[in-house]
């Protein structure tokens, strides 16, 4: 009974944007997990949108990291000079012990970080996946794939000329 309902909702639904319709039509996904409590989130973008997604989270996680360091020597010289200001001589050694404990925190939490550990950012699972394969993973996001082949099931003729990756760029480039 509810078939009716849900055929005349899905007529009356945009359409989902460009790049996952060409994807759709291709059947091509890309799987990324995000480390995530208490398990991994997976989550599926167009085919060849996966490794642009990693590239932005990587090279935010790194401004992270500069930023973070950059707080070791204005810790360094900050609390010593604050301690001076509030309680003379003693107060520099409370500053320097405190300055030594932040910048050791600091340290020990990000310089020990390698570059392929950084925190935060997902990983490519699967690139490529066709939707079965991609559903297979558990996604967070399932409905984007149903959306978009309901959407080509219901209009065949709305499938793009273009394939996945062009889809994106043109996307991208706004």
């Amino acid at each position: 009974m509810n078939e009716g309902v849900t055929d005349a909702s899905a007529v009356d639904r945009e359409p989902p944007e460009e790049p996952y319709l060409a994807a759709a039509a291709a059947d091509r996904w890309d799987v990324l997990r995000y480390d995530e409590d208490p398990e991994p989130v997976h989550r599926v973008l167009p085919a060849g949108a996966g490794s642009a997604v990693v590239g932005t989270y990587e090279r935010r996680a790194r401004s992270r990291r500069r930023l973070v360091l950059a707080l070791v020597p204005i810790a360094a010289v900050g609390l010593p000079a604050a301690g001076w200001l509030l309680a003379g001589t003693l107060g520099i050694a409370v500053g320097a012990v405190l300055a030594a404990v932040t910048a050791a925190v600091i340290v020990r939490r990000h310089v020990g970080e390698d570059e392929e550990e950084l925190t935060d950012v997902p990983e490519v699972v699967d690139a490529s996946a066709d939707g079965a394969t991609a559903r297979a993973y558990g996604l967070e996001n399932e409905a984007t794939i149903a959306d978009a082949e309901a959407y080509l099931a219901e209009n065949p003729g709305a499938a793009p000329d273009r394939s996945p990756e062009e889809a994106l760029e043109a996307a991208q480039r706004g």
